[in-house]
């Protein structure tokens, strides 16, 4: 049965394309020529049989307009929304201006790649991170029926994503132990114990600034990682986030109670040290009222990561004249001492927060160069109580020794 088809022209009404479209309403469109109209009816059918049907209506909806909303109409949190809406204004608006979604081809979208490498001179990376947040809008759209076809899924990026991988980690600084010691002394005393906490057990800057009392098991040596420090809060004015104290749970279920970390003795003697000469503050969080270990520069409210970056954390780089600029540098030091050290890249993942260990090893996976050593050690050992093993291997080593000297004559 066809769903497009076209009447005869009469004097009133020219040449009518009917079509029904996917919800079995009958639609039409009037031409003045016979090939306008069959051309139109080929495009109806094909679009209703491979499943890209569009409603014009929504079809004149704007890339701009749909990833504005795809950006806030998900429930996700304040911060991540202003991220998109740089993004938005960056790498977006930009380039495809009043260009509607109905009118967006594969070329369009292969044209934007191109322009962010050439014109926006953007990194691999950054490239394929801004690729990715609008073809989860696109596709958004098209789970929503909004869009018939996701025009960015078959695109090109440049370069291959497993030689971006490699850039990235070529970008990892691991400091030096002199480096953190530098780093600590040239701290403002305030807040030298969050380098600690970030160096010793991989805190996140925001997991840090958040750290209360609650938290810490020092007769366990533990510390639960539940929290951190956000913008997603509100103002009086409206027009600036307000900081809060979260429960954390990104990368995790809404009712994940977050991760353990081990608490090494030395960081644990550091806490204590901080909370006998400084004290805590409470803050009232969502739930119940908390001591806060690292609080604003007041002792009032929640420590602002601008104050931090600007007051704190570039001073102190200045003084110490580390090879770093970045405060993730301390998790990078925290990840590769532990793997250096023949820690299962399982438990590394579950106390960095990563959602799962292959994330580990995209990062940290070449700081195990000695991996293969520890490899073959263990299944030595593992294999060593065999007596036919033992056998075997043994008249292999002859039997390869044999070959050698062979070839070696040869």
């Amino acid at each position: 049965m066809a769903h497009a088809w076209v009447t005869a022209r009469t004097a009133k009404l020219g040449y009518t394309c009917f079509w029904m479209d996917p919800d079995k309403r009958q639609r039409q469109k009037v031409f003045r020529l016979k090939g306008d109209a069959d051309d139109f009816r080929a495009k109806k059918e094909r679009e209703i049989a491979t499943g890209t049907y569009l409603e014009t209506e929504r079809g004149a909806q704007t890339v701009v307009a749909l990833f504005e909303r795809w950006a806030t109409s998900r429930g996700v949190e304040n911060s991540t929304v202003r991220q998109y809406r740089s993004l938005l204004n960056q790498a977006i608006r930009p380039f495809f201006k009043a260009k509607t979604i109905g009118a967006l081809k594969l070329a369009d979208v292969q044209a934007w790649i191109l322009w962010m490498r050439d014109t926006k001179v953007y990194s691999p990376q950054t490239l394929q991170t801004r690729f990715g947040y609008l073809s989860a809008a696109l596709q958004w759209a098209v789970d929503n029926d909004e869009l018939g076809r996701n025009p960015a899924k078959r695109a090109k990026l440049p370069g291959k994503r497993a030689n971006v991988r490699r850039k990235v980690k070529g970008k990892i600084v691991v400091p030096t132990l002199t480096e953190i010691e530098a780093l600590i002394t040239a701290f403002d005393p305030r807040y030298t114990a969050m380098v600690w906490v970030m160096v010793g057990c991989g805190l996140r800057v925001a997991e840090a600034m958040g750290l209360c009392v609650d938290q810490i098991d020092f007769e366990r040596g533990l510390l639960y990682v539940n929290r951190q420090v956000t913008e997603d809060g509100t103002t009086a004015s409206g027009k600036n986030a307000g900081l809060q104290l979260k429960m954390y749970t990104k990368h995790r279920d809404a009712d994940d109670p977050g991760r353990t970390v081990p608490l090494p003795k030395i960081v644990a003697n550091v806490l204590c040290a901080h909370i006998e000469r400084f004290g805590t503050v409470t803050w009232k969080s969502s739930k119940y009222p908390v001591q806060l270990l690292f609080p604003n520069h007041s002792r009032r409210g929640l420590l602002n990561q601008n104050y931090l970056r600007n007051k704190v954390w570039q001073p102190a780089l200045a003084t110490s004249r580390v090879s770093f600029d970045r405060t993730h540098t301390m998790r990078h030091f925290f990840a590769s001492s532990l793997l250096a050290d023949g820690v299962p890249i399982t438990d590394v993942a579950e106390w960095l927060g990563h959602a799962s260990p292959e994330i580990t090893h995209d990062y940290y996976g070449h700081l195990m160069p000695d991996a293969p050593d520890r490899g073959r050690a263990a299944m030595n050992n593992a294999m060593a109580s065999l007596p036919d093993l033992r056998a075997i291997a043994a008249n292999s080593g002859r039997h390869d020794g044999r070959q050698s000297k062979q070839a070696a004559a040869a």
